[in-house]
C-alpha cells in the first residue's frame, strides 16, 4: 500500500504538474481555450484543478511553461493560482499567484534545481517563509504553521517529493488525488473518474483539438 492506493505501481519517481484555482470551472475553461492550453481540467468543486499534458514543457501559446500559466490564468480569472510541479519525486517547485503579484515561491532541493549552482548543495529548502502568505491564499490562514514546517522540513532518502506534497494539500484543503494525476487519461487513483476531465489540445476539444494538436507539432518540428 503507498499513498497511490494498492493499484498503482509507483517504484520510480514521478513527474506532473498541476494548477489550482478556487474560480469557476467555466471561467477557467474559457481562459485555457483563448491560450491554447493542452492537458486536462478537472471537474467543478471548491478547488479547479488542471493537469498539463507536458509538465516541463510548453503547455500554452507563447511558449508557456506552467508557472508561467499560472500568472497568465490568475489574470484572466481574477482569483489566485497556485502551480505545483513535482520532477522525479526527487523536487517540488510552486508558484502562487495572484494576478501579476507573485505571492510564494517554492523549491524543495535547490542543488536538485540547478545542478550546476555549487552553492545550492548546502542550501535546504527555499521559500518556506511564505508559508503565511500561501495559507492565506488558500483560505487556511491558521494552518500557516504547519504549512511552514512542512515546507521547510528537508527529506530523506527514501522519502519522496508527493509524500510532501499530499501533507499539503491536507493543511490547504487541496485534493490529495493531485499526485496520481500522472495516470491521465485513465482513471486517476482515488479522485475523479477520467470522464469527468475536460481534454484540451491546443485549446480545442474532440476531433478538432487532435487535429489542431496535429498541426501544431507540425510547425514546431519546422520552427
Amino acid at each position: 500500500m503507498t499513498i497511490f492506493g494498492t493499484d498503482v505501481d509507483r517504484t520510480e519517481g514521478l513527474t506532473y504538474a498541476v494548477v489550482l484555482t478556487r474560480a469557476g470551472r467555466d471561467a477557467v475553461l474559457a481562459a485555457l481555450t483563448a491560450e491554447r492550453f493542452s492537458g486536462w481540467v478537472g471537474p467543478a468543486d471548491e478547488w479547479v484543478v488542471v493537469v498539463p499534458q507536458t509538465p516541463l514543457g510548453h503547455v500554452a501559446a507563447r511558449r508557456q511553461h506552467v508557472e508561467e500559466l499560472g500568472r497568465t490564468l490568475s489574470l484572466a480569472v481574477g482569483a489566485p493560482v497556485v502551480v505545483v510541479v513535482v520532477t522525479r519525486d526527487e523536487l517540488l517547485q510552486l508558484w502562487a499567484w495572484d494576478g501579476a503579484t507573485l505571492v510564494a515561491e517554492y523549491v524543495s532541493d535547490p542543488s536538485v534545481a540547478d545542478p550546476d549552482d555549487e552553492t545550492a548543495a548546502w542550501s535546504g529548502p527555499t521559500g518556506a517563509h511564505r508559508a503565511p502568505a500561501l495559507a492565506a491564499l488558500a483560505g487556511r490562514p491558521d494552518a500557516a504553521e504547519e504549512v511552514g514546517e512542512l515546507l521547510g522540513e528537508e527529506l530523506g532518502e527514501s522519502e519522496q517529493e508527493s509524500e510532501r506534497l499530499v501533507a499539503l494539500a491536507r493543511l490547504l484543503g487541496w485534493p490529495d488525488w493531485l499526485v496520481a494525476v500522472d495516470s491521465l487519461p485513465r482513471r486517476v487513483p482515488g479522485g475523479p473518474d477520467a470522464d469527468a476531465f475536460q481534454r484540451l489540445r491546443v485549446g480545442r476539444t474532440g476531433a478538432a483539438g487532435v487535429l489542431a494538436a496535429r498541426a501544431a507539432r507540425v510547425v514546431r518540428r519546422e520552427s
